[in-house]
């Protein structure tokens, strides 16, 4: 890709990310769906910021537990492209994670953590609206602030995966490191 068009395309990118969290205003924490919406979108558009080794050919692949609705409207954008390869959702709650690129655990998995331990050390982009998520091993963590969801990203544990975040995400999110619990 040329690169004035990568510059526009990441442009065009940060503009879209900044847009979804100000429109949640102040329903996000009222309106569950549109929480939802937000959520899914934000995985979605995370994709385009990350690089994996190994990226498969053929496909990106979204891992989702603990939230069905978030599951569903991945479901609606299964098979678009990004990153010149097919979107796939798997909702089941696989067993085996070596498949997954990203990893979202939703709030109302209990066993988040037993899930984030067996993803350590894979090269999976980890995500989730858990409280403090970011600083207590996972990657990337949606928080509320002012009624809107922004991101806060752990780069060291991304790091730590193999996995590089463009510094344009890093520059739309808060960057915050582990805390010792």
């Amino acid at each position: 890709m040329p690169l004035t068009r990568m510059h526009t395309t990441h442009r065009l990118l940060a503009v879209l990310l900044l847009t979804l969290g100000i429109v949640v205003a102040q329903t996000a924490c009222a309106d569950e769906g549109l929480e939802a919406k937000v959520k899914a979108a934000y995985l979605f558009h995370l994709v385009k910021f990350v690089d994996w080794p190994g990226l498969p050919p053929d496909e990106v692949r979204i891992c989702v537990y603990g939230s069905k609705t978030v599951a569903v409207l991945l479901g609606e954008l299964s098979d678009r492209q990004v990153k010149e390869r097919a979107l796939k959702i798997d909702a089941d709650s696989p067993s085996d994670l070596s498949h997954c690129q990203v990893m979202f655990i939703g709030r109302a998995e209990k066993k988040w953590r037993g899930i984030l331990d067996k993803a350590q050390g894979l090269p999976i982009l980890t995500v989730s609206d858990h409280e403090d998520f970011a600083r207590r091993g996972g990657m990337v963590g949606f928080y509320a602030e002012g009624g809107k969801i922004r991101l806060e990203i752990n780069p060291a544990t991304a790091q730590g995966a193999e996995l590089r975040v463009s510094s344009k995400l890093l520059e739309l999110a808060r960057t915050v490191s582990a805390s010792k619990e």
